[in-house]
């Protein structure tokens, strides 16, 4: 019998060379087999790593250093999925990718060393490029200012080279008509005060002279044909407002045409890649409509209502989100049909599953299911203000689990199965105030969920179709929680909650065989030896039932940075991976402060008592915890 653990005393002496990589990455996905586990890397496209000659301040999945080093790098480790954040096109001022401007894609995710190329006709010069890169004021953090300075110069000179070629042209005429919409928003956003001079000539703007959840421009100030361009579309003025715009401001509105051509182009290269080499993409959608989505579309939403959290123990007061909200009866017909914003959401998570071959994750779902909707202009969520839309009695009111289900039945999941994609491929974010229709749609439908056992979930009370993690975007690191959790002086709650984890991680963790001394012996390394406690908190995944693991990127290379605080607007979604995040990982893993994933799978293994019969993989998979964890 053996309780495998990381010493602490331990340092960093290498990572496996080739041949005992090809055992190492053998050995790891033979054991998940036997677990029957799939594992994600959640790691957004900002926090992708990149060399130091083509590192322009931001990362992307789409870049050469993502597809040659980082997406081998984790197929090695046994990860086939990568859950990047949504890729809606980010609003001007706003760091955040669950409030997007609009469904155009995030233009950050250009990868512009390969615009420097043949295969672009060069039409981004690498003296521009390089300046870009010598310029970038930080490695491991993306410094917004610069990145969206920067990438205006870059895709500008790109655009000005690019926008007479036949494949520019060839794209406008077939998808111009998709992109109308958002460019003409864009547009409108700059005729309005919010353009690029705004940076001034040194880029000097501040993050903190703007709140995040302001829009990219108050529509309020628009001139009335302007507010209502898309709500009067048919009408002769606006028809010729819309002429106008095309004609007046044609360099600005191709110039945003001309990036989304670039930006659908290395989608497609990128996942035909990535699934070549087993590793699939796998979207986020946001519960939040776009400014442009309730801009065109004014008339579908509730009047003077949003959607937000009732009052719970994670806000006293509830949560405020100010997304609006579609009228109900105008996302289906009396008959159940669809109604005109039912078709909108309909088209919106097609381009989703037609995006992301690895399925998406649907921010809270609850809000798809039984939303709570309160009145904006009141103070203090009430009974009388705020409530459970379809459960509250009134027009809206729904009677039946099928009734509840309609959002997903009949828009979500046959948008994934448009595109080859089962109910398995879509992860629900389900935390929150899960009310009995959530909780009958979600076991009716066989939906998975999430278990964040930062949260108190336990592996072994995980059911085997959700999925289990640690933590997210909207945790702390792992490394930071699990100081905090130790670090409870003599406070009775923080005490209790500390004796009651470690009693759940060594009851899920130790081996099969283990005697009750050894049990004991086990329990108490684990509240003694932080490093114990987080080697056997990455075991609690693989034993629990759960099918599917997502690791948070933090999580995975050990690095004790939160990357967002909720209900905060700075110093959010800028954490990075460095140039060196091979290097690192096996010296945090060696350290003990990241996951040695073989020893986490042969530990797994012998709490499930799979070990028996499989002698040869767990030699394998010692040998290879043993070389990572090398004095």
């Amino acid at each position: 019998m053996r309780i495998q653990k990381i010493d602490g005393g331990l340092t960093f002496t290498r990572k496996p060379n080739s041949g005992e990589m090809q055992v190492y990455t053998r050995s790891v996905n033979k054991g998940l087999d036997l677990l029957g586990k799939q594992v994600d890397i959640i790691l957004h496209n900002a926090s992708a790593p990149a060399v130091k000659s083509e590192n322009t301040g931001i990362g992307s999945l789409f870049s050469r250093t993502s597809i040659t080093k980082l997406f081998p790098f984790l197929k090695n480790h046994g990860i086939t999925g990568i859950q990047q954040e949504p890729n809606g096109l980010r609003k001007v001022l706003d760091n955040s990718p669950y409030a997007p401007e609009s469904n155009a894609k995030n233009i950050f995710m250009i990868p512009l060393e390969k615009l420097t190329t043949e295969e672009y006709g060069n039409i981004l010069s690498k003296k521009t490029f390089e300046a870009i890169v010598n310029g970038n004021p930080n490695d491991e953090q993306v410094n917004y200012p610069y990145v969206r300075k920067m990438y205006d110069v870059a895709l500008r000179e790109a655009y000005n080279n690019g926008k007479d070629s036949k494949e520019f042209a060839e794209f406008k005429a077939a998808r111009e008509q998709d992109y109308e919409q958002s460019a003409i928003y864009r547009v409108l956003s700059k005729i309005n005060g919010l353009d690029n001079s705004f940076w001034g000539s040194e880029g000097s703007y501040s993050e903190t002279d703007y709140h995040a959840s302001t829009p990219i421009s108050e529509e309020k100030d628009w001139n009335e044909v302007d507010k209502n361009l898309y709500l009067n579309r048919d009408s002769q003025e606006s028809q010729a407002r819309i002429a106008e715009l095309k004609e007046k401001y044609k360099d600005d509105y191709d110039y945003f045409l001309f990036q989304q051509m670039i930006l659908e182009k290395e989608n497609e290269k990128t996942n035909k890649i990535s699934e070549e080499m087993g590793i699939k993409i796998i979207g986020d959608s946001p519960v939040a409509p776009t400014d442009v989505e309730t801009w065109v579309n004014k008339n579908l939403f509730l009047k003077g209502k949003a959607i937000g959290c009732p009052p719970d123990h994670f806000s006293r007061n509830g949560q405020r989100w100010g997304f609006k909200y579609y009228d109900p009866e105008k996302i289906f017909n009396e008959d159940g049909s669809l109604g005109e914003a039912g078709e909108i959401l309909k088209k919106k998570y097609e381009e989703y599953f037609a995006s992301f071959p690895g399925g998406i994750r649907i921010d809270h779902i609850i809000g798809l299911i039984d939303p709570f909707i309160y009145t904006v202009d009141s103070d203090v969520m009430t009974p009388e203000n705020s409530g459970r839309i379809y459960s509250i009695p009134g027009k809206y009111q729904k009677h039946s689990d099928e009734e509840f289900a309609n959002m997903l039945t009949k828009i979500i999941i046959p948008a994934a199965e448009k595109y080859g994609l089962k109910k398995s491929s879509i992860i629900c974010e389900d935390l929150g105030d899960r009310t009995a229709p959530v909780r009958n749609v979600m076991q009716n439908l066989n939906l998975s969920g999430i278990a964040v056992t930062q949260y108190g979930y336990r592996g072994s009370k995980t059911p085997e179709k959700d999925v289990i993690m640690l933590g997210s975007h909207d945790n702390c690191s792992f490394l930071e929680y699990v100081e905090n959790l130790f670090n409870f002086n003599n406070n009775h709650d923080k005490t209790s909650r500390f004796m009651k984890r470690t009693q759940y991680i060594a009851e899920d963790t130790v081996s099969k065989d283990a005697s009750g001394e050894q049990q004991g012996s086990y329990l108490h390394e684990l509240r003694t030896n932080k490093k114990s406690f987080l080697f056997a908190s990455f075991v609690e995944l693989f034993t629990s039932p759960a099918r599917r693991v997502q690791i948070f990127f933090s999580d995975l290379f050990g690095i004790s940075k939160t990357y967002n605080i909720p209900g905060t607007t700075q110093g959010n979604w800028s954490l990075r991976l460095g140039e060196n995040f091979e290097e690192d990982y096996y010296k945090k893993a060696s350290e003990g402060t990241a996951p040695n994933i073989p020893g986490v799978i042969a530990a797994a293994l012998r709490h499930r008592g799979l070990d028996k019969g499989n002698e040869q993989l767990m030699q394998d998979l010692d040998n290879s915890a043993r070389i990572i964890s090398e004095k």
